[in-house]
């Protein structure tokens, strides 16, 4: 008898210890199914590589752009468009994640038919040779050398700049940095990266919040930048008193958190939430409202100024 009891008992520590290991199998697997999945998404997030698709400015109808080159602030060569001017101001066109110089030719030819330059950039994943971006990061840094650049030239007395998605992300984090961008438009763009990627305010499980802490972590080692600095928001009031509009899609709002940006930012500011459109389609959903809001308000920030270039010669101001 007591050996069937030894026998049984023996059986049964044996079944505890097999239900410990798969469980602890199984919870090895969960945690590495999410340490991979959030390696993986922060290893695309950060190398977009270049999304260019070959259009050209005269598919537009903008006329005279030039190919040109500038340096990032690391010396890395980024590629661009430039149109000179009519009116004295130039527009820096800021496409989104991984996009190419043509990626506003669209918005582009709208301001150009007004008279307004253009400086129509690539991404700096473009010309990094692994196709990496720090979403916002080095590429806010890369827009005050943009700046640079042009107010190197004569013909440039003003600069404004127009971001999408990413582009409005740097925006808003390039013109915290240099007052020389007298005018924002940022479209689309996240209110917080961390925030973003770590979806705060809902309700995570714990394998969400491990795959959020792996990206965390991936981002940092992919980037070298932890991406609790990248955040529009907690800079958004050092654009003012210089112009703001901030554009989202109706449908992308809740996540962007527009209106919490509007109420950090300073005098003068707008805010333009597009009916029934989500990320992007803003052009799409309202054209000629789109056109009409954007005109406006670079011509409000730079037309009722004397637009003579600041940059020439004191003898030629003179005349």
């Amino acid at each position: 008898m007591s050996f069937v009891q030894r026998d049984r008992s023996y059986w049964l520590r044996l079944a505890r210890l097999a239900l410990v290991a798969v469980t602890a199998g199984v919870a090895g697997t969960l945690v590495g199914s999410g340490v991979m999945s959030g390696a993986i998404y922060a290893h695309n997030l950060t190398h977009p590589g270049c999304q260019e698709t070959g259009s050209t400015p005269s598919d537009m109808g903008i006329t005279g752009a030039q190919d040109v080159t500038y340096h990032g602030h690391d010396g890395l060569t980024l590629r661009a468009w430039y149109v000179l001017p009519q009116n004295g101001v130039v527009i820096i066109l800021l496409p989104g994640l991984g996009g190419g110089r043509d990626g506003m030719l669209r918005a582009g030819a709208i301001l150009a038919r007004h008279g307004y330059g253009l400086l129509l950039t690539e991404t700096r994943s473009c010309a990094h040779p692994e196709g990496l971006s720090t979403l916002g990061y080095e590429e806010a840094a890369d827009l005050v050398e943009m700046v640079t650049w042009l107010r190197a030239r004569s013909e440039v007395a003003h600069v404004g700049v127009l971001g999408y998605s990413l582009g409005g992300v740097t925006a808003t984090l390039g013109a915290a940095q240099d007052d020389r961008i007298e005018a924002v438009i940022a479209e689309g763009g996240f209110y917080d990266l961390a925030a973003d990627i770590c979806n705060k305010g809902k309700r995570n499980s714990p394998w969400e919040n491990l795959v959020y802490w792996t990206v965390m972590l991936a981002f940092r080692i992919e980037t070298g930048v932890d991406a609790r600095e990248i955040s529009p928001i907690a800079v958004i009031d050092r654009i003012s008193p210089r112009p703001l509009l901030l554009i989202y899609g109706e449908l992308e709002a809740e996540n962007a958190h527009p209106g919490e940006q509007l109420a950090r930012a300073g005098e003068p500011k707008e805010l333009w939430i597009v009916p029934g459109c989500w990320h992007g389609g803003y052009l799409d959903v309202a054209p000629e409202e789109w056109e009409q809001r954007v005109v406006t308000f670079f011509d409000n920030a730079f037309l009722d100024k004397e637009v003579i270039p600041t940059n020439l010669p004191i003898s030629q101001l003179a005349n």
